[in-house]
């Protein structure tokens, strides 16, 4: 039986997706930042006869995020109904092997396909910190346009704007590190989605005259430490073989790929 969930359901949900807090910052951070009930979020459970979860699926403005422990137990026909009654629907994500089983029977055709790894930090292995540079600064949240002005001239898809960044930093669920030269950010690393146990970094880039300097590493590397002393495990995604050897070094473990289908 599927129905939409409330308030009144947030411990068993919680419960639910807390046996793989690394897959499900998602779906955490959203129900931390806005609830189970409003206009932004809402999240539907699908029970079997005795009232346990076996899946669940949660959506975010226009993207529709589903989790399940057992992939097996997920009624992809079921949600691909869900969502295709909801106008909203920009983008179905989520690990590879759940995703997968509700593709087959959306109705809408899917505009762009993304596939990526998603990957969690040791916890256990030590962070080297020694060869990260010192000139490592932290970013106010009033100084937020300077660093999406530095995306922007890197990453020819961004969309975040100033305003957005600073209301993430204000709300706690966003932090964000740089090295700058001539009093202009020329590297930088942020997080997104901060919850209690863990937090997503995005946004990692350099300029290209800056790059193979350890810039970007040394970003990450006082990134990381700051999320580890408040007990957050740090999560991304890559797709770049060099990217990945990057963060091999930084002890991230793949976890599954993780799917983006945009509509």
């Amino acid at each position: 039986m599927i129905r939409q969930l409330t308030e009144k359901d947030r411990d068993q949900v919680m419960s639910f997706a807390g046996d793989r807090p690394a897959e499900n910052l998602f779906i955490f951070g959203d129900i931390e930042a806005y609830g189970l009930e409003g206009d932004v979020v809402t999240v539907w459970g699908d029970f079997d006869g005795q009232g346990a979860l076996r899946s669940i699926l949660l959506r975010y403005l226009g993207n529709f995020i589903p989790y399940a422990r057992d992939a097996e137990l997920l009624d992809g026909k079921a949600w691909a109904d869900v969502i295709g009654r909801c106008s909203a629907l920009t983008c179905l994500s989520g690990l590879q092997s759940l995703v997968k089983r509700i593709l087959p029977y959306m109705s809408r055709p899917v505009q762009k396909e993304q596939l990526c790894y998603y990957a969690a930090q040791d916890l256990g292995a030590p962070l080297d910190k020694s060869t990260a540079r010192k000139d490592v600064k932290m970013l106010f949240p009033e100084e937020a346009e300077k660093i999406i002005a530095l995306r922007q001239t890197i990453f020819s898809n961004h969309a975040e704007t100033a305003a957005t960044l600073q209301k993430s930093m204000d709300r706690g669920i966003s932090r964000t590190f740089y090295i700058e030269r001539n009093n202009e950010p020329v590297s930088s690393v942020s997080t997104t989605a901060e919850t209690a146990g863990a937090a997503m970094i995005v946004g990692v880039c350099t300029k290209k005259e800056y790059e193979h300097q350890g810039f970007a590493t040394s970003c990450l590397i006082k990134t990381i430490s700051a999320l580890q002393a408040e007990h957050k495990r740090p999560c991304l995604f890559y797709d770049h073989p060099a990217a990945a050897r990057i963060y091999e070094k930084l002890n991230f473990i793949p976890i599954e790929k993780w799917m983006m289908e945009r509509y």
